[in-house]
């Protein structure tokens, strides 16, 4: 609960108070955070789903949002599927790290912030992004005691 708002208002924030360069990753296939963000889950052009199966690499999968300094690798339904088409690998839980990490080591990547919004459930998707991750935040739900 709050995953989504959380990446969202965080990245936000980094962008237009500390002028920060941020790249959100919508790795949930209810595409929330893609749709937050004004692009809409709809279309399936070049999503995080085409970067994890090989379709195609990371520069063309970043996409613009009306926010300055603030891009976005979509996502859309077609990524629930990739749990059963990869099932045969060994190394799928490192899919995100193997297709991400040149690229965050490179001079190509000028963002300050990669931030990964994952989906509501501790899935093959929620492990890629625990995989690569250098540090989480845990939205809770406060109840008594």
């Amino acid at each position: 609960m709050g995953k989504t708002t959380t990446v969202i208002n965080l990245a936000t924030a980094l962008t237009t108070l500390h002028k920060k360069k941020v790249l959100v990753i919508d790795l949930d296939p209810q595409g929330n955070a893609t749709t937050g963000l004004g692009l809409s889950n709809l279309d399936d052009s070049k999503t995080i789903y085409d970067l994890l199966n090989g379709n195609c690499d990371i520069g063309e999968t970043i996409k613009d949002t009306k926010i300055d300094n603030l891009k976005l690798i979509s996502s859309n339904v077609d990524l629930s599927g990739l749990e059963v088409e990869t099932a045969s690998e060994n190394r799928r839980a490192f899919l995100l790290k193997d297709k991400i990490e040149n690229f965050i080591h490179s001079s190509n990547n000028d963002f300050s912030y990669i931030l990964i919004d994952c989906p509501p459930s501790l899935s093959l998707l929620t492990v890629m992004s625990l995989v690569i991750a250098k540090s989480i935040i845990v939205p809770l739900q406060a109840e008594f005691f």
